[in-house]
């Protein structure tokens, strides 16, 4: 059995999430996603918007989702998962500190290919329109 790990904030989940993990899935038999902890949203103020056990299950919720755990790192992650395949977005493909970690313990580095969208600029698009 292949087991994915990805990871995220998913403050808010939105389209690009949901796309990113059934890529993810769609690599493996049992997707695994890392959720980062309150403590661990390095994103501005007010941030995360919603708290880590919400995150979570929001995300546990997906069809494509197998097992979720809040994490402070993503070492954390990949110790607590012991993944066959790591998966991140396509705009982390220029480099990510986890590689070097992956390599080492066999660990198989894939990026998805789908559309990425920031829940940084999505919040601030609604917040400038005075959207609720």
């Amino acid at each position: 059995m292949k087991v994915v790990l990805a990871n995220g904030v998913f403050d808010p989940l939105h389209y690009g999430h949901l796309r990113h993990l059934q890529a993810a899935k769609r690599m493996g038999d049992w997707l695994i996603v890392a959720v980062a902890a309150d403590e661990a949203v390095n994103k501005g103020p007010g941030r995360p918007v919603f708290p880590e056990w919400q995150r979570a299950e929001m995300v546990k919720a997906l069809r494509c989702v197998d097992r979720v755990i809040i994490v402070h790192d993503w070492k954390t992650a990949l110790m607590a998962s012991e993944p066959n395949i790591y998966v991140k977005g396509s705009d982390y493909d220029d480099g990510i500190p986890e590689a070097d970690y992956c390599r080492e313990r066999g660990i198989e580095l894939k990026f998805t290919n789908e559309p990425s969208y920031s829940s940084t600029k999505l919040l601030r698009y609604y917040a400038d329109r005075g959207a609720p």
